[in-house]
């Protein structure tokens, strides 16, 4: 092609396409709408005519067709190329997630295993408290009954030796042994 025709060429159907996507077959399909008009009046022969228009019908509707597929091949590409770039996006962040979690993994065992330990600790407070709690209420029971009745003799028998065992060492060591339930259970809070 002269540089004459292609600066006077009407391209077909591109009045709205930008220079950078006209594709060859944009310049043959024009070239062809201008060319085979004036062919089609120089022939006198009206079955040639007739033969040049079907001709140029089929070529027109096959370039047309060849552009359209060019043009989605062009999209289907470009489209490709933005989901293989979003898939490595999201490949690259599902690597740096998984890192962190690797990163992060011990953290939550340990904060799994003072959770733990917390828990426990809790539970052993709650069961010193109700300990203390029924042995208050014992002992509030048994100086009730002592009050109302303070000329009754206690008996014991061997069921009650725990009863006596405790009496006893209550009566020897009251202080002593308050004082260690004391320091047992500031060390439970302050390990909290």
């Amino acid at each position: 092609m002269d540089s004459g025709m292609s600066d006077s060429a009407h391209i077909w159907c591109l009045k709205e396409k930008k220079s950078s996507d006209i594709m060859d077959l944009d310049v043959v399909l024009s070239a062809f709408e201008k060319i085979l008009p004036e062919y089609k009046q120089k022939i006198e022969s009206n079955i040639c005519k007739e033969a040049v228009g079907k001709f140029h019908s089929s070529m027109k509707e096959e370039l047309i067709k060849m552009l359209a597929e060019v043009q989605m091949l062009k999209t289907l590409r470009r489209r490709n190329a933005k989901t293989v770039s979003d898939i490595e996006k999201k490949r690259q962040r599902l690597v740096e997630v998984q890192d962190e979690l690797l990163c992060l993994e011990p953290q939550l065992k340990q904060l799994q295993t003072q959770y733990d330990e917390l828990k426990e600790r809790k539970s052993s407070l709650k069961n010193a408290a109700y300990f203390l709690s029924n042995l208050k209420q014992l002992h509030q029971d048994y100086s009730n009954i002592q009050e109302r009745q303070p000329h009754v003799k206690e008996t014991y028998d061997s069921s009650s030796l725990p009863a006596l065992l405790f009496k006893e060492r209550t009566l020897l060591g009251a202080e002593s042994h308050l004082q260690n339930i004391n320091h047992q259970l500031e060390k439970l809070l302050d390990q909290k």
